[in-house]
């Protein structure tokens, strides 16, 4: 039985723009208004690149890395994931999920019984970070991973995909008592674009615990994200994991197995 472990790379690969039906005006805002020339050409990058991933693998971005990293360095301090610009809600968001959500959530009227107009843009630079760290897990590169994703989350604090995989990129350098409380801070969190995902962050909690030899907790921790997802494989299969090691049977192997990856899976040391 192989013990996977695996990078969250679940990206955008276009903007998104949903009218809210509160106002008339949210129906006639265009994604242009709210994106520089730069940010634009910045997203374009990004497109090529997910193409070539999403038909190659990683092995499809290695052109288009210098491009990214260049993107990525010109990410403004102020990218926020919610922000309000000429009076409009502006949310950056790279879930579908998470886009419908938020969107009821802006839009909706005020105490006094205002809407403000709302719309959705794809997260380009988190999107960038996300797809550049989630290549140097796969070439596991941790500390470089690390520092795309710190850099990143300073801005976007509740990036969920980022904060995931910075728990990936912990747990593949072997760090474990940090993953873990880097899921256990996200569990805490009373933030909307993170409460959202608890699930995996439980998932996370759990992998940590079992290497550090906490079984019943990291019981415990499966069985919460099975709580919010009673289909949630991953979960079950660690759940069988834990019970036969708890029955006796000898630990396994971890393996690094990323999504869309052209080569087979090496042991993680």
């Amino acid at each position: 039985m192989l013990r996977i472990l695996a990078a969250s790379l679940v990206l955008a690969t276009a903007p998104l723009s949903v009218s809210a039906p509160a106002t008339a005006q949210t129906a006639q805002l265009r994604a242009a208004n709210f994106q520089t020339r730069q940010e634009v050409r910045d997203a374009q990058t990004y497109d090529r690149a997910i193409k070539d991933f999403q038909s190659r693998g990683y092995a499809g971005l290695t052109r288009h890395l210098p491009a990214l990293r260049a993107a990525f360095d010109r990410m403004p301090d102020d990218y926020a994931q919610v922000v309000v610009q000429h009076e409009t809600s502006v949310a950056r968001l790279s879930d579908g999920g998470d886009v419908l959500l938020m969107m009821v959530m802006l839009s909706a009227p005020d105490d006094t019984g205002k809407s403000r107009a709302a719309i959705t843009l794809a997260n380009v630079y988190g999107d960038i970070a996300l797809l550049l760290a989630s290549e140097a897990v796969e070439g596991r590169r941790y500390d470089e991973a690390l520092a795309y994703l710190d850099r990143a989350l300073k801005i976007q604090p509740a990036n969920w995909l980022l904060l995931s995989e910075k728990i990936v990129a912990l747990q593949g350098a072997q760090r474990w008592d940090e993953a873990l409380a880097l899921a256990d801070e996200a569990l805490d969190s009373d933030d909307i674009l993170l409460t959202l995902h608890d699930d995996a962050f439980h998932r996370r909690r759990g992998f940590s615990l079992i290497e550090l030899g906490r079984l019943d907790e990291a019981k415990a921790a499966y069985e919460a994200a099975l709580a919010i997802d009673e289909d949630d494989a991953n979960a079950k299969r660690e759940l069988d994991y834990i019970n036969k090691l708890q029955a006796g049977a000898p630990p396994t192997a971890i393996n690094f197995v990323a999504p869309a990856s052209t080569t087979p899976p090496q042991p993680l040391n």
